[in-house]
């Protein structure tokens, strides 16, 4: 296992894209008829999306004894049996932002909202893609991995972006924090995966969480 290095991978969108049932459902909205608002500003979207060459993502294992983070009692139970934690962080790029800022400039505010939801999902299906590369290295080493959880969930503060981006020093993925701890470009995740030999996943604990507005409260609700 290679510690204290960042492991970096690159999508092109056409590997991470969401289908549009999987834009619809999260955005409840089920109609797939080509009169559907929402399946038309797809339509419109996606194409301007295909040379998006700006889906970096990764991680960094280090020892669990290691790392200092304020992640939560609910999250700290979590990784208690975890020997090393993986810092992750990924991004969809910059074309979101601007994609969306031109369209609610424009009056277009359904399609800044299919933007943003697609950037949301984008960014996600990209990190399952990295989580999954994680897996599949710990599992050659008898090892396992936990769920993933970032900061702004799980009651874990979002000012925690600043200790979690310290511990990982400079890595070669274009994301910056502002002031108030919110990343840059603005479809990007970060957080902790746990490592162990007797690790576990854990159903998401959605019914204490306060965020109601949490990503992965949305597509649980689909599953």
């Amino acid at each position: 296992m290679q510690t204290n290095l960042f492991h970096r991978f690159h999508f092109s969108f056409e590997e991470v894209q969401p289908l549009p049932e999987e834009i619809r459902s999260f955005l409840k909205s089920e109609d797939s008829g080509d009169d559907n608002p929402v399946n038309s500003a797809i339509r419109e979207i996606i194409p301007q999306l295909t040379d998006n060459d700006g889906i970096t993502g990764g991680y960094m294992i280090k020892k669990a004894d290691d790392v200092r983070l304020d992640i939560g009692a609910l999250i700290k139970g979590y990784m208690r049996k975890a020997d090393w934690l993986a810092l992750f962080v990924c991004t969809a790029g910059t074309v979101f932002t601007g994609l969306m800022e031109r369209y609610n400039a424009e009056g277009d505010y359904l399609e800044a909202f299919v933007t943003d939801a697609i950037g949301s999902l984008t960014v996600e299906k990209a990190m399952d893609r990295i989580q999954d590369i994680l897996a599949m290295e710990m599992q050659t080493e008898g090892l396992r991995i936990s769920n993933r959880y970032s900061p702004g969930y799980c009651n874990w503060p979002v000012a925690g972006q600043r200790e979690l981006f310290e511990q990982m020093g400079d890595f070669p993925v274009a994301v910056s924090l502002t002031e108030s701890c919110l990343m840059l470009p603005i479809k990007s995740v970060s957080g902790i995966i746990g490592v162990g030999a007797h690790i576990r996943k854990y159903s998401y604990s959605c019914e204490i969480c306060r965020d109601k507005d949490c990503i992965y409260r949305k597509l649980l609700s689909e599953l």
